[in-house]
């Protein structure tokens, strides 16, 4: 199935992970560790990207991003977003309906 966001301007068929950041902040680095303990727990077949919304604001601005790190999961039949602490990945993963693959480590 395929959803389409005439405000975005795109179409999305294959589930994506976006982390939007600023990346120079500490704030960004925790949420890009954080984003690897979830990386550990899902399929890695699943597409994932991080987006600095310094470097690309176009891109943040079409997402609609607000504040940052926001973590989305672009997904044609249940988009999902989470802003702030993605501490706990187990109920991260479990929000966003993505499966876990693994086990914490």
């Amino acid at each position: 199935m395929k959803r389409c966001d005439r405000q975005q301007g795109r179409c999305v068929t294959e589930p994506v992970l976006r982390l939007y950041i600023a990346r120079t902040s500490a704030t960004a680095r925790r949420a890009e560790e954080q984003l690897g303990e979830l990386r550990a727990l899902m399929s890695p077949a699943l597409k994932v990207e991080v987006i600095d919304v310094r470097e690309r604001p176009d891109v943040a601005e079409k997402a609609r991003i607000l504040a940052t790190p926001t973590l989305t999961y672009e997904h044609p039949e249940r988009p999902r977003r989470i802003v702030g602490d993605l501490s706990d990945a187990r109920r991260v993963l479990n929000f966003l309906g993505i499966q876990i693959m693994g086990k914490a480590t």
